[in-house]
């Protein structure tokens, strides 16, 4: 893939709300966040901005299959009740169902960010 800046940034059990097309999103919860060092100062900027509609980052994402992901996700942040979220969300649930043989409720996952070509990039990793 030709990437860098590789960082782990939150392992987490997928949970129900991960997987309902409803919710079309994978949440990642600042509080457990293995690092929040993976974005630039102009990328946390955008996803921190207020105004609704301009704070995504076009990311692209690697799936448990080791292939990037044909269809882009959108990065944001959400403020929630007791913390802020990354969120994954445009694109997740229709990536959870093509590779729902490897994504099931329950499963422990981990979430890498890396650049390529300078560009966002996620991968999502299977934890035995």
């Amino acid at each position: 893939m030709k990437g860098t800046d590789v960082k782990l940034v939150i392992q987490k059990t997928l949970y129900k709300s991960d997987t309902l097309k409803t919710q079309n999103r994978l949440n990642m919860p600042f509080n457990q966040l293995e690092t929040n060092k993976f974005l630039t100062e102009d990328e946390r900027q955008i996803v921190e901005s207020d105004v609704p509609k301009e704070n995504n980052i076009e990311v692209s994402l690697l799936g448990p299959t080791l292939e990037m992901y044909k269809l882009k996700m959108e990065l944001t942040m959400w403020p929630m009740l007791s913390t802020y979220n990354y969120v994954l969300k445009t694109n997740w649930y229709q990536f959870w169902f093509d590779n729902k043989q490897h994504l099931k409720e329950g499963s422990k996952i981990q979430v890498w960010s890396f650049r390529r070509d300078q560009q966002l990039c996620f991968a999502i990793v299977c934890v035995e």
